[in-house]
């Protein structure tokens, strides 16, 4: 088996395991116990903590323990604009956002915010100009993505930071799922981002959000007040120290992974590109990580399953939303055209992807080529 779908998940990092193990098996108390050994669990869990703070270089935010992005998402950008709600009622965000965030801001459209869409340009670039002029005092959240998981399209964090700073009462949320351990992250540039292990050779199930002006936020869970009351329920401490372990390894391998899948990238988008009725639509300065392609006129489900009968594991779109019987709102929203966004897969890589893995998914595609060709549009 080739496996090529990281976007979708990743394969847990052996040191990761063993770290789960070896807390569910020696420290598997409660860490809100009052007794000795509870004790000895929180210890070890703020230890994690602060491992974390030192590997983001966060200077005042706190770092929250959750079940993973989705859970993040929801209580950041719920909370948040509840809480705001007496100051302004409209959010920013765009259609290439992750599902978490687009069906959290449409529920609470129905409490009475306004929602406002950020236009990219076709190349997958914010539109400056179009985000300047959303803009205004009734502006509360500014909800984005750093790296987008169906074309790698990379947000101008920087850029959004500086304009943002004449409106003081925007919170700037950052999904940052797809980018940690592949770029760069100035966590000091954002009033709030999210992170989730399984995306990073982490376990499922096992996620951060990173808050600035906790104090702030209307809670939206409710239980036995931990994690500083703002995400109540008993603490998975075997899962918060093995993610804090996952994110050294990532962030110590970073810099020669961001070279060696640039090159995995650059090799499949320049081959495929010279097909007729392929369409690369993944970013050319993206991150590293991601190549999306179409085949115009062909379902993409028939062709995912056309390389995993050749053992090519890969995916047609985010797999939170592959199911889902519409077209995918991130290439609808870059004016893809249909008969492309039908037939796009998404080939993903991490750190055990290998230069055997592309080359075995290249021969595949010229296999899967010569089987779809008469049906291609071209």
């Amino acid at each position: 088996m080739n496996y090529l779908d990281n976007c979708a998940t990743t394969k847990p990092a052996p040191e990761v395991l063993n770290t789960f193990n070896t807390v569910n098996t020696t420290y598997y108390f409660n860490p809100s116990s009052p007794h000795g050994k509870g004790l000895e669990a929180n210890k070890l869990l703020e230890s994690a903590r602060d491992q974390i703070k030192s590997l983001l270089h966060l200077k005042h935010q706190t770092v929250i323990f959750t079940s993973g992005a989705t859970e993040s998402n929801n209580l950041v950008i719920t909370g948040m604009a509840r809480s705001k709600k007496q100051f302004g009622q409209t959010i920013i965000t765009s259609k290439l956002e992750h599902p978490s965030v687009l069906e959290t801001v449409r529920a609470l459209e129905d409490e009475g915010f306004t929602i406002k869409y950020v236009k990219f340009n076709e190349d997958a670039t914010l539109d400056i100009e179009h985000f300047k002029s959303l803009l205004n005092q009734d502006v509360v959240m500014v909800c984005l993505m750093h790296v987008n998981n169906v074309m790698g399209a990379i947000l101008p964090i920087k850029d959004i930071h500086t304009l943002i700073q004449d409106y003081p009462k925007i919170h700037f949320h950052v999904d940052c799922v797809q980018s940690f351990g592949k770029l760069p992250i100035d966590a000091n540039l954002m009033d709030s981002f999210v992170l989730s292990g399984h995306k990073f050779n982490g376990l499922k199930g096992q996620g951060i959000l990173v808050f600035d002006q906790l104090v702030t936020v209307t809670h939206t869970l409710f239980g036995g007040g931990q994690e500083y009351g703002f995400r109540s329920g008993t603490v998975n401490v075997a899962s918060d120290v093995s993610l804090a372990k996952a994110m050294r390894i990532a962030l110590n391998e970073q810099d020669d992974l961001n070279k060696r899948l640039h090159h995995f990238k650059s090799m499949i988008e320049t081959t495929v590109s010279e097909y007729p009725g392929i369409r690369v639509n993944s970013v050319a300065n993206g991150a590293p990580h991601v190549v999306n392609i179409s085949f115009v006129g062909v379902k993409g489900e028939v062709i995912v399953n056309s390389f995993s009968k050749r053992g090519i594991m890969i995916s047609t779109t985010s797999a939170c939303s592959s199911k889902r019987a519409k077209l995918n709102e991130t290439l609808t929203a870059l004016n893809v055209p249909n008969d492309a966004i039908t037939g796009s897969v998404r080939i993903s890589f991490d750190k055990y992807t290998t230069e055997a893995d592309v080359q075995a998914f290249i021969e595949a595609f010229k296999a899967v080529y010569e089987e779809m060709k008469e049906l291609l549009k071209k």
